[in-house]
């Protein structure tokens, strides 16, 4: 009974510290690229979410992107006018996380503005998390541009996104 108890307790404190929504600056590579991408991540359990996130920035400013990067928050950009991508990117554990969500939600109008998907897992099936945001970004005015997933059990998958942004060009 101890054990259930704990692994209850162990399991909420988790949530709690996975889906809270953290606060950061806005980190901008490639300050003189030819079009403005934002890549909005939350940070998960460990640190494959943001590695995958900025490997997939540093994908996009190799091929002639501006790409400012930041966290799932209220300070997070809302005025999406200076920008011609949007990459969601966060961790999957069972669902989307809560700060995504919440940033998504917080979004009245993408303006078409292509946006990229980014889920990373472990394991999880990924698909159903990629379909509902994918709804949410059309509802709000924007355009699904591409849904990825990279796995924390692939040794490539930091490679894999930073392959993947510098597919896009600008």
């Amino acid at each position: 009974m101890a054990f259930v108890a704990f692994a209850a307790f162990a399991g909420l404190l988790m949530a709690g510290i996975i889906n809270r929504e953290v606060v950061s600056g806005i980190d901008v590579i490639n300050a003189d690229g030819s079009k403005a991408a934002l890549i909005v991540y939350q940070p998960g359990f460990s640190s494959f979410p943001r590695d995958a996130s900025y490997a997939f920035a540093d994908g996009l400013a190799s091929s002639g992107w501006r790409v400012e990067i930041t966290t799932a928050s209220p300070q997070a950009p809302s005025d999406f006018s200076n920008y011609s991508l949007l990459a969601l990117a966060y961790p999957v554990y069972g669902r989307a996380g809560t700060a995504i969500v919440n940033y998504v939600n917080r979004i009245s109008d993408l303006d078409g503005i292509n946006t990229v998907i980014i889920a990373l897992q472990g394991g999880t099936d990924p698909s159903p998390t990629i379909d509902t945001l994918k709804q949410q970004i059309q509802a709000v005015n924007g355009t699904f541009y591409e849904g990825l997933s990279f796995s924390t059990g692939d040794s490539s998958a930091i490679e894999s996104a930073r392959q993947a942004g510098s597919n896009i060009t600008p």
